[in-house]
């Protein structure tokens, strides 16, 4: 679309970028500082920004290094919920919780402001601690908290991140959710048995699937099966021999 449109506005000023045209193109300062026009939206009913970009974390599956470059804040939350009498809150900071000054206060000011959360893109298990597990819960969610369980090795920081949600009181099945990445055909029996660890302390699992590989019969089978109503009701060996929904044909 953005080539077409230059070949058929040759002279027109276009800025062509954006993560699926070109990961190095970056929005010029004064536009990368706008609040979006909510009056284009009628349906949006929350704000929406970031507060930092970039992260502390160079995954191997995750272009955020190489598109927003290193962890920094660039504006305070107070600057995202502005000229609207919205209540909720999105913030699509890639990992909030690397400057945890900012995270207590970014949660102190939604807090005193009456405003709920969304942390869209995560909350960094490797990184929690009481504090940010209590001021957590003294926030309003305006959707489940969300962690990642990307690696068996990470399982020790998971669990611990758990741990401490849950002892200030925070709802695991109803208000945290978990990412589990996998990434081939091969890697699906070490997803599942992430699953059943979260699955266990009461937390509900969302497969995260590579999406540069084909996506094999028992990756789709896994994507199905966490799915809340399919990851509640029965084992993943169960689901792959033709578990159906009660009622459901």
């Amino acid at each position: 679309m953005a080539d077409g449109l230059t070949f058929y506005y040759p002279n027109a000023k276009i800025d062509i970028g954006g993560s699926g045209y070109d990961l190095k193109k970056e929005l010029p300062p004064d536009i990368n500082a706008m609040t979006p026009d909510y009056d284009l939206y009628p349906e949006c009913d929350y704000f929406l920004g970031f507060t930092t970009r970039g992260c502390i974390r160079n995954c191997h599956f995750c272009i955020v290094r190489t598109k927003e470059g290193p962890f920094r804040k660039v504006c305070d939350v107070s600057e995202i919920c502005t000229g609207r009498d919205f209540k909720n809150c999105v913030l699509m900071d890639n990992n909030i919780l690397a400057d945890k000054q900012h995270f207590l206060d970014t949660a102190e000011w939604l807090r005193s402001h009456n405003i709920a959360v969304d942390f869209n893109q995560g909350l960094d298990a490797r990184l929690m601690d009481e504090e940010i597990a209590q001021t957590l819960a003294s926030l309003r969610a305006f959707r489940s908290w969300r962690i990642a369980f990307d690696n068996m090795m990470y399982k020790d920081d998971v669990l611990r991140a758990i741990s401490m949600m849950r002892d200030a009181g925070i709802s695991l099945k109803h208000d945290l959710m978990c990412y589990v990445y996998c990434h081939s055909d091969d890697n699906v029996p070490d997803a599942v048995a992430r699953c059943r660890i979260l699955k266990n302390e009461g937390v509900t699992a969302f497969s995260m699937l590579n999406m540069d590989v084909p996506r094999s019969p028992q990756m789709q089978k896994l994507k199905d099966w966490t799915r809340p109503w399919a990851f509640w009701s029965c084992d993943f060996e169960e689901y792959q021999r033709g578990f159906k929904r009660a009622g459901q044909a």
